[in-house]
């Protein structure tokens, strides 16, 4: 992978993503949840751009109204329902729900010190260790890198000061995971399952390599159309994670139907009550130059009167609506996911491709789907930028 490629792909897993349109003007494209003509541009943009698996959903006042697949999850298998996605840093919301549904439970603390029950063992000689908390985990503000084998010799350390500023980090994720598991003497995955998987009727998703189950789950390709097992990545990406691990920040594989729930969930605050709420809509920290809106340069966007990171999710806060979301983006898949908390409604875009095929298909998905997504520039721009 070259410098520049690598320096996109960190782009990309770092800005999570929003589509807005759907709330601010109360519908989506088509006149119905996805029309006939809508589909059929859907499929013409992924034909063109190879895309291998897509699955796309339009949920309205928390229900999944239209439902759309294209191509095959495996060789000669066609997508559908049951086709699992890996959704890269999508996985991440789940996680901070997770936490969330614990807090509101009363068993985790947001802003206690993680540093009695977790300590990183390569910065436990860096005072600042001490300073983590799980808000800070779940807001990007740890001061951690995205991935410790970005740095130097691929050791974890402090690229900032723990609470002073943005720096998105899956580091800090699986921080977040490792202290729950340890404060509550429960392996991590088993939290997410009981406190949110289960609940929410979530059957069709995991945060484990369980290589017994694959045979639904969409198949990643390279660009030269080499088909790779799940959780197996191109050479130079790192070979394959082991049967049995699990990431807090990575690699979830789910259905849309499965990430609809979740997101109804979301939407609903189902698993904690208002203060937690109201916590998680808040704009905890300020993204600078990582906005998800760039108002200034872009003045005919509908932007919001507040903007950044909250709890997990990109927050996009206009007083009458709180738009909450993310993306994620590896060597072969990218997806897009968002909820409109008082509308009770979003969207669900998973595709599988590589990363540069998915890059180029994105924007001209959306425009099908969300025409009036804010996002449109920025997919261009990133997409122009891989060229």
């Amino acid at each position: 992978m070259t410098t520049d490629r690598r320096r996109l792909l960190q782009t990309l897993t770092a800005a999570p993503l929003l589509s807005l349109g759907g709330c601010v003007g109360g519908r989506l494209a088509g006149g119905g949840p996805l029309s006939e003509d809508v589909r059929g541009g859907i499929d013409a943009v992924l034909s063109r751009h190879a895309i291998v698996t897509a699955g796309i959903g339009v949920i309205r006042n928390g229900d999944l109204v239209g439902e759309h697949y294209f191509g095959e999850q495996q060789p000669g298998v066609a997508a559908g329902p049951q086709t699992r996605f890996n959704v890269a840093s999508v996985t991440k919301t789940v996680t901070a729900e997770t936490v969330l549904r614990l807090v509101g439970q009363g068993r985790l603390d947001l802003n206690e010190p993680m540093a009695p029950w977790w300590t990183d063992p390569q910065i436990a000689d860096d005072p600042r260790h001490a300073l983590l908390t799980p808000r800070m985990a779940l807001n990007h503000s740890t001061g951690l890198p995205n991935w410790r084998f970005f740095l130097p010799g691929g050791r974890l350390a402090f690229v900032a000061d723990p609470g002073q500023t943005y720096t998105y980090s899956g580091e800090g994720m699986q921080y977040v995971a490792r202290y729950a598991a340890a404060k509550l003497g429960r392996p991590f995955p088993d939290l997410v399952r009981e406190t949110t998987l289960a609940p929410l009727g979530m059957d069709d998703t995991a945060i484990v390599v369980d290589r017994t189950r694959m045979e639904t789950i969409a198949r990643s390709r390279d660009s030269a159309g080499q088909v790779y097992e799940p959780w197996c990545r191109v050479e130079n990406e790192g070979g394959c994670s082991p049967q049995g691990s699990w990431a807090a920040a990575d690699d979830m594989v789910t259905t849309v139907r499965d990430y609809a729930r979740f997101l109804r969930g979301v939407m609903d605050s189902t698993g904690y009550g208002p203060a937690v709420t109201a916590d998680r809509n808040r704009v905890q920290i300020d993204k600078g130059d990582q906005a998800v809106l760039d108002c200034a340069a872009n003045p005919e966007l509908t932007c919001p009167v507040r903007q950044g990171y909250g709890l997990g999710f990109n927050v996009l806060d206009y007083g009458s609506e709180v738009v909450l979301g993310h993306g994620g983006a590896d060597w072969s898949e990218l997806a897009l996911v968002y909820g409109a908390c008082n509308a009770r409604s979003g969207l669900v875009v998973f595709l599988n491709a590589p990363n540069a095929r998915a890059l180029a298909a994105m924007p001209e998905v959306l425009s099908r789907v969300d025409p009036t997504c804010p996002f449109l520039p920025e997919y261009r721009r990133w997409y122009a930028e891989s060229l």
